[in-house]
């Protein structure tokens, strides 16, 4: 009797051996396969970036979004009677309205995007801050502030994830245009911070200008944190984003006698330019038209 039961155990052990077996091989085991998710081709937005046919080309800037976790991570600076159901998701809904009711071209995410000390995951906080732009199928783009490599990635990495997002037109940094040193198209290394570039928009379809640019985006990265003669601060646009920056505009300055064509252009970022009389004199300024 003793040896028939033990034989029933044995075989009843068994089988629940093989049974996890299976599970393990049909539930997780493929998962587990190179190539077994479908891959995600990049979605791009209609390019190149153009005003409308009234001539009109609306920018919806949003700043400082902090974007956490999402649902737990709670509102800063809102009243008491707000903070327990306050959360990441206000900004997403907002966002979500704004581009409904504004109905832009473009969108210009300028830094602070999340709040890297507050999510464990900067790439999923990145998804979630983005994820309105993205599912609005509009050309969007972005700079980090001070905030934004705090958590998981470095600053880096941030850009070059942020490029490869759907719709995103960001860069890590600017592309060799004209210079002999190198191909044109390469990325230019020499230069301070990332997610330094322009984005060039052209006339109407149909317009005399269709086939010029007459508005130029300059994006710059602030830097995070300085510190100066052992004090820390924030960071400030380098001499070699200001040396670029003035060789790409310089290129966009109209013949002397045709004043009219010429490009306007906005350069976006986080912190503000330093006032160094060596840096920025009133000929560069003169130059740029308008700045923001």
């Amino acid at each position: 009797m003793n040896k028939t039961m033990e034989g029933l155990y044995s075989l009843l052990y068994l089988t629940l051996i093989l049974t996890i077996l299976f599970s393990l091989h049909t539930q997780i085991a493929h998962k587990l396969l190179i190539g077994h998710h479908p891959l995600h081709l990049k979605k791009s937005p209609h390019l190149p970036l153009r005003f409308s046919s009234d001539g009109t080309f609306k920018i919806l800037q949003v700043a400082d979004m902090h974007y956490g976790t999402g649902v737990l991570t709670s509102c800063k600076d809102v009243l008491a009677s707000e903070f327990h159901y306050c959360s990441d998701l206000n900004t997403t809904h907002f966002l979500k309205r704004i581009i409904e009711a504004e109905k832009p071209d473009f969108i210009a995410f300028t830094g602070d995007n999340i709040f890297g000390s507050s999510t464990p995951d900067a790439a999923e906080s990145l998804l979630r801050a983005f994820a309105p732009a993205m599912e609005s199928g509009l050309p969007w783009a972005a700079v980090l502030g001070n905030h934004d490599q705090e958590s998981t990635m470095t600053r880096l990495e941030l850009m070059s994830f942020i490029s490869l997002l759907d719709y995103s037109v960001s860069q890590t940094n600017p592309s060799v245009e004209d210079a002999s040193s190198a191909a044109k198209g390469d990325t230019i290394t020499d230069i301070d911070g990332f997610g330094n570039y322009n984005l060039r928009v052209y006339g109407a379809p149909g317009s005399h200008s269709a086939n010029r640019t007459v508005l130029d985006l300059f994006f710059l990265d602030s830097g995070d944190r300085e510190v100066v003669q052992g004090v820390k601060t924030y960071g400030w646009i380098k001499e070699s984003q200001l040396r670029w920056l003035h060789g790409v505009s310089k290129g966009y300055q109209p013949p002397k006698e045709k004043p009219s064509s010429a490009t306007d252009c906005f350069t976006v970022h986080v912190l503000s330019i330093p006032t160094k009389g060596d840096l920025l004199d009133l000929d560069f300024i003169n130059m740029l038209q308008v700045t923001h």
